[in-house]
């Protein structure tokens, strides 16, 4: 082992040129972050299926490849985690749910695939909540993983354990899926960085969900790092014209590379609020930092008004559950929901014209926005998903027009409403998503950037909030109370297929705060930050 840090607290691309230098072995790097694993998970129990003997295996391997003087592979014997729906060979994808038990993959998704062919070696699997439909983690077969920087609180979800992972330093970097924020709300939540790239920039074959068939609205499959450079290092390695032969889908450009976008004159498109729901101060706060560290490097920053937040949100939901719940059904198999989805299923499984009527009830005690929810679940008829598919295609387009208007290059805004819930709180915070649902609905790549923590003022002043307002904003104001320390990120969004000027804004950000006192420092070791 080299240098005074343990290896495990290295960034992914450190790691890389360590090993390429020879500092140290492959097997050396596997074998420090085993022993991370180890000493994290009883804690937070973020990796569910590990391979230690095949790993090292094949870090032996690689180190053996190089010491011979051959030519290796971009990411040769680099260590990373796969989250739990994303097909590894030999492994269960599993989307927390029992019926899937038993049934190990058989072949490696594509993008895993792509990353093993680029020299990666697979530590493990990460934790998903069940059906990957909700904003913490756990599920009946493995247990809850919560945020390392306060074990109270979620680490989000889906990927909540794959940023719980890579918090703690039990992984450097690894892969996750997003269809409604997935990615990008465990990133925000556990302070690292995540990114849902453009659908099919890079392959899904091979990555599981919960609806399959649903095509109105699709997930994405994307990296996480504690660096956005690591970021970058992902998706430079995974080569769309080698996917494009297994997966038509993908197509069989190369994208461009991040460090050839100039910064200067961008144009950066800003808001801190959808007009949906009004995000907490220290959310607000993130923004406007975010914002001075581009506009100090060269950045235009232009204020920008998103249009039909509203609309959105229940759009997606309309999409999500258009089979009535069919299709969770089938998946479950029999098997309970849990917790953080039994609100919502319970609302489907009501006749629909009482839940038209619970719906009127609500919006006559002043639950608006929830009274909108229920009528936006539920089956609807073949013409009626058209009809959201259409509206879709039109949101898209009117979305790429106001681009076009305003001249944006991107826009910066907040990667969620709050941060990090209480254990059992996301079942009543599904609205609480407008802005990650904003950019997968829209098709638009985007990622997090961690900022700032949470601070106590602020977390003082949100007690004030928690009496006021619909029941989402209540809990909104409620997990900022108590909340001081907690990170805080910011979203980057940028037109379709410019993952590089997200990532180059991403790293801008990184370099223009991580000298704050204030900013989320990871690796962390678990519930050392006390939100209390």
């Amino acid at each position: 082992m080299s240098g005074d840090r343990p290896l495990w607290q290295r960034s992914a691309s450190d790691m890389l040129a360590g090993l390429q230098r020879r500092e140290f072995s492959s097997v050396e790097l596997c074998r420090d972050l085993i022993a991370r694993r180890e000493a994290t998970d009883a804690a937070c129990h973020a990796m569910v299926w590990t391979r230690d003997a095949a790993l090292l295996a094949e870090a032996e391997a690689s180190d053996a490849a190089r010491a011979r003087g051959e030519t290796l592979p971009v990411l040769a014997g680099l260590p990373i985690t796969i989250k739990e729906n994303i097909d590894v060979a030999g492994s269960e994808s599993t989307l927390g749910c029992v019926a899937r038990r038993g049934k190990p993959a058989t072949q490696d998704a594509v993008t895993v695939e792509s990353l093993r062919n680029a020299g990666a070696l697979i530590l493990g699997k990460t934790n998903v909540p069940q059906l990957l439909l909700a904003q913490e983690t756990d599920n009946a077969i493995y247990g809850r993983t919560p945020n390392p920087w306060h074990l109270g609180r979620s680490s989000g979800g889906s990927s909540g354990g794959e940023a719980a992972a890579v918090a703690l330093g039990a992984s450097p970097c690894g892969m996750g899926t997003d269809i409604g924020g997935s990615i990008r709300i465990p990133a925000h939540f556990c302070g690292v960085f995540g990114l849902k790239p453009t659908v099919d920039r890079i392959s899904v074959r091979g990555s599981q969900g919960a609806v399959p068939g649903q095509e109105v609205v699709r997930g994405q499959m994307g990296p996480l790092a504690r660096h956005a450079a690591d970021l970058s290092l992902l998706m430079a390695a995974i080569d769309p014209r080698q996917q494009s032969l297994r997966d038509p889908l993908v197509p069989p450009i190369a994208p461009p590379n991040p460090g050839a976008v100039d910064l200067r004159g961008l144009r950066i498109g800003v808001y801190d609020d959808d007009g949906f729901l009004t995000p907490t101060a220290s959310c607000r706060r993130a923004v406007a930092e975010a914002a001075s560290a581009l506009e100090a490097r060269g950045a235009v920053l232009v204020p920008y008004a998103p249009a039909n937040a509203a609309e959105i949100v229940y759009l997606w939901m309309a999409a999500i559950s258009g089979d009535g719940g069919d299709s969770m059904a089938r998946v479950l198999a029999g098997e309970p929901y849990s917790a953080h989805l039994r609100r919502s299923a319970r609302a489907l499984e009501l006749p629909a014209a009482l839940r038209l009527g619970v719906a009127k009830v609500m919006e006559m005690r002043g639950e608006a926005k929830l009274g909108r929810l229920l009528r936006a679940l539920g089956r609807k008829p073949v013409m009626a998903i058209w009809d959201i598919a259409a509206e879709r295609t039109r949101l898209r387009r009117q979305e790429v027009d106001a681009f076009a208007r305003a001249e944006l290059d991107a826009v910066l805004c907040p990667a969620h409403s709050c941060p990090a819930m209480a254990h059992g709180a996301s079942g009543e915070m599904t609205l609480s998503l407008s802005n990650p649902f904003r950019w997968t609905f829209l098709n638009f790549p985007a990622g997090v950037a961690p900022v700032t923590r949470v601070l106590p003022d602020e977390a003082a002043a949100a007690r004030a909030d928690m009496g006021h307002g619909e029941q989402v904003a209540r809990a909104i104001a409620r997990c900022e109370v108590e909340g001081a320390g907690l990170p805080v990120g910011v979203q980057i969004a940028a037109r379709p297929y410019r993952e590089d000027i997200v990532l180059r804004l991403m790293q801008a950000i990184e370099e223009g705060c991580a000298t704050s006192d204030h900013w989320p420092l990871t690796p962390i070791n678990p519930g050392v930050v006390n939100a209390g």
